[in-house]
């Protein structure tokens, strides 16, 4: 009797109790702030401080306003040792509702899988798909709960889980010369669009070279 009584106790206290949580229900989509948001956190991104040496940490519960707008996560940086509680639970839904201009905010996924109760397929993001940001993307795009373009979302760097502005959500680097190519053909465009102006009448030599001159040295 004595060792029942124990083993009742052993899993009263440590297997987490959820029926406090409140999971987020009906449709919802990501914007792209909060979807990149929800890839950092699926990555572990956080402060680097609180990793103990590890590059990355471990997500433990992510919230998100009803209106997608808004989210906030926490994450750990044990393997095993941080449970999401009813304190952690409020305190990100705290955080999230002061910047979500009146939406109320629930919990959308816990570790890596998605509980908000959206109608559509489940989704549970594995070890093996965080080899590509794209890909999780794809995953999260095909369960209904976000409708933009992945390809324009931002490059995630898959060792610190934070944003890297260098490559895209594919991973590839940037073309940076087709970029600058862009903005000398955009300003080329403009001294055109001025010189028109100045034979037309409509500029003042002054007013042509002061334009100009801005221009340049932008």
């Amino acid at each position: 009797m004595k060792k029942i009584l124990l083993l009742f106790l052993f899993f009263v206290f440590t297997i987490p109790n959820f029926s406090y949580a409140k999971w987020g229900k009906g449709e919802v989509k990501l914007d792209k702030l909060s979807m990149e948001h929800f890839l950092m956190y699926l990555y572990g991104a956080g402060d680097s401080k609180l990793g103990f040496g590890k590059k990355k940490n471990h997500p433990t519960m992510f919230v998100l306003a009803e209106d997608g707008k808004m989210s906030w996560y926490s994450y750990c940086p044990y393997v095993r040792g941080c449970d999401a509680t009813q304190s952690l639970q409020g305190k990100l839904i705290r955080s999230c509702e002061q910047r979500a201009n009146g939406s109320k905010c629930y919990v959308f996924a816990l570790k890596r899988k998605v509980v908000w109760k959206h109608g559509g397929p489940k989704v549970k993001i594995k070890k093996k798909d965080l080899k590509s940001p794209y890909q999780v993307a794809k995953i999260i795009q095909d369960a209904g709960l976000y409708d933009g373009d992945i390809t324009k979302l931002a490059g995630i760097d898959v060792n610190t889980g934070k944003i890297d502005e260098e490559i895209d959500i594919t991973g590839q680097k940037k073309d940076q010369n087709f970029n600058k190519k862009s903005q000398e053909t955009d300003i080329v465009k403009q001294l055109e669009d001025l010189k028109e102006l100045y034979e037309s009448g409509t500029l003042t030599k002054k007013e042509f070279d002061k334009a100009k001159k801005k221009l340049l040295s932008n």
